[in-house]
């Protein structure tokens, strides 16, 4: 490879292995794992573009109803993360079967909610789904950590979130198709048909993912991965005990989870910055603004899409700056800053003509990196403990009061508590992240290294025996050799520890 070459993928994409059986290995990896969980968010935000385009007064929903709905999702998330995190830790059940077999499930709620017929059936089908939603985006992020090195994994978890917004992106688009092409077709109405189509995009996704997903690397019985390669999988990412879950190691990882900073703070980084950075969508202000001004339906699909663009764009950007300045906690402020400029303007509503509106619910798209970096820092930092990793990134999703309390839908488009909260949870969510980089260098963990790694343009097995070919063409070095080579290796070796 160029220099040059070099040097652009590892900007845009990543160091690239230097051994040609890791290079290989990491290719089949990205097409097989990245392809399953950006195509498992392609139907999302179904409910939000539906509610704009029709549902509301088809179904009578009426003063908080529609907040009342995300709200019983959330509710349902929460309930359904831990039970995914110590399924997929647990040794037990492969993430290959697991994730299908929750997408077929809410796809089949996402079917029924297009039969609902009141805001109350509404609500228990979307409390079902996010039963088992639950295990996808906390899911993704913990099955990334366990096969991506660390100088891989920011990259590849932006690349994960800007699929997310995609998939809101791909719903927004499709409806305004759904809206000027299908709607009264076959007695059905336009937000229908977007329910129907959603559930039968998820099917064969499904399906994908049942005969090509991975699973972990401890358990992988993939076909397309040769006996080489999973040893390769295992040996080059930081050595972690595998065992199956049993009442006593699971009591041992929960006494490390509550008595370690780290499950505390990641969980109230994100659990807080996603409350106040995403709230452009989440609380979905831009469409209901859009239909407050008398937009058409049409336009309410379309336009929310140019705020989607910027979240997808300016999350991966600040993840190429993340990763290059080795730094994951300057995303936190940058994203302050934009949302503090859009609540700011909002809060100056009467003063704003149609285009400070466009811009200032577009600019709150970049505070969307944060499900990138923030859950690639949650990732790295909790490498040494599973169960540990597992329930800390699926904690951070924990969010379940904020929208009744400052984003209630009868306050729409203004949101006017919704602005002055965010104000005050975004300055939060900084002095959490200023709290996770003080104790990461006050009481650093135990974080474990890789068996091998790259020296010379080869793959090295670490060992502490005499040095040996170990059968795979990978040459053993000892301790002392290994501490001889330490120039070479800090360079390469995937247990830098990100800030």
């Amino acid at each position: 490879m160029g220099k040059l070459q070099i040097k652009l993928e590892t900007f845009f994409w990543g160091r690239p292995p230097t051994d040609p059986k890791e290079r290989r290995l990491l290719l089949k990896l990205d097409l097989v794992i990245l392809s399953y969980v950006c195509l498992s968010y392609l139907d999302r935000a179904n409910l939000a573009n539906a509610y704009t385009t029709g549902m509301k007064e088809d179904l009578n929903f009426k003063g908080n109803d529609y907040t009342y709905a995300g709200s019983m999702f959330t509710a349902g998330y929460v309930i359904g993360q831990w039970p995914s995190a110590l399924i997929l830790s647990s040794g037990r059940v492969s993430p290959r079967f697991w994730f299908p077999f929750c997408m077929v499930a809410w796809g089949l709620c996402t079917l029924g909610t297009a039969w609902a017929t009141t805001p109350y059936q509404v609500w228990g089908i979307r409390f079902t789904q996010a039963l088992f939603e639950a295990s996808t985006f906390s899911g993704t992020h913990y099955i990334l950590g366990s096969w991506y090195k660390d100088h891989e994994l920011g990259k590849r978890s932006a690349v994960f979130a800007t699929a997310a917004q995609m998939g809101t992106l791909f719903s927004g688009i499709m409806q305004g198709g759904i809206v000027s092409h299908l709607e009264g077709k076959n007695g059905l109405r336009g937000w229908q048909f977007l329910f129907i189509i959603d559930f039968a995009i998820t099917i064969p996704i499904a399906i994908y993912g049942f005969l090509m997903f991975p699973g972990s690397p401890h358990t992988t019985k993939a076909f397309w991965l040769t006996e080489e390669e999973r040893e390769m999988c295992l040996r080059r990412l930081p050595h972690t005990e595998h065992v199956k879950m049993t009442p006593k190691s699971l009591g041992k990882s929960m006494k490390k989870l509550v008595s370690d900073w780290r499950w505390y703070l990641f969980t109230s980084l994100f659990m807080v910055s996603a409350t106040a950075f995403e709230k452009v969508g989440v609380y979905t202000e831009f469409n209901l603004w859009l239909k407050s001004a008398g937009y058409s339906k049409q336009q309410i699909s379309y336009y929310p899409s140019i705020f989607t663009a910027m979240a997808i764009l300016s999350t991966y950007i600040l993840t190429l700056i993340s990763d290059e300045t080795r730094n994951r906690f300057i995303i936190n402020p940058i994203m302050f800053l934009a949302v503090f400029i859009s609540s700011i303007m909002l809060l100056n509503w009467n003063h704003l003509n149609k285009c400070a509106h466009f811009f200032a619910y577009i600019i709150g798209g970049l505070g969307y990196a944060g499900q990138a970096s923030n859950f690639a820092w949650a990732n790295e930092m909790c490498r040494d403990d599973d169960v540990l990793r597992s329930l800390t990134l699926f904690s951070m999703n924990w969010n379940l009061w904020y929208q009744i309390v400052a984003w209630p839908v009868v306050e729409a488009p203004r949101f006017r508590n919704g602005q002055i909260a965010t104000l005050v949870t975004g300055a939060v969510s900084v002095l959490i992240a200023a709290a996770i980089l003080y104790c990461s260098r006050r009481w650093p963990p135990a974080l474990p290294k890789a068996e091998m790694v790259e020296v010379d343009g080869r793959l090295t097995t670490l060992t502490g025996k005499g040095p040996q070919d170990n059968g795979n063409g990978h040459k053993r070095i000892t301790d002392e050799e290994h501490e001889s080579k330490d120039a070479n290796i800090n360079d390469t070796i995937s247990t830098i520890k990100h800030v």
